[in-house]
């Protein structure tokens, strides 16, 4: 968008400047969790992989970890394709905290190899069992 009004000659540099800005925040934005073995965990806010902001994490110490598969539905909200009122589908290899009743996603990816090396550091770290679910096998 802001190369086309640059080409057409129909542009306002603050709008130019505020695109660009939108989309270097867009896509440097991220949620990462640490998991420390005193359980003391932060949620960082992180800009291009620095943290810009840190946050305590409340969660319960878990009595496994649980690596799974799962299919996510999810409303198109964004673009032309939300007022034809879609949904979009996507699969998630998911590792969980679970504690009794309640759970806390910890990592997701398309990765089953990842998820599973994940799941197992924090195993190792924590001193909690490992379920893979995704294969009907404990590990």
């Amino acid at each position: 968008m802001a190369i086309y009004l640059v080409i057409a000659d129909k542009f306002v540099l603050s709008q130019i400047l505020i695109l660009v800005g939108v989309g270097f925040v867009l896509l440097g934005y991220s949620v990462s969790y640490e998991v420390r073995k005193d359980f003391k965990n932060y949620k960082h806010i992180m800009f291009f992989g620095v943290t810009v902001f840190k946050q305590k994490l409340i969660i319960d110490f878990p009595e496994y970890i649980s690596v799974f598969s799962a299919s996510f539905k999810q409303d198109n909200n964004w673009g032309t394709v939300s007022a034809m009122g879609t949904k979009g589908m996507y699969d998630a290899i998911v590792v969980r905290f679970f504690t009794m009743n309640s759970h806390f996603t910890v990592f997701n990816t398309s990765t089953y190899e990842l998820a599973l090396d994940t799941a197992k550091k924090l195993g190792m770290l924590l001193n909690v069992e490992i379920r893979d679910t995704t294969k009907n096998s404990s590990t």
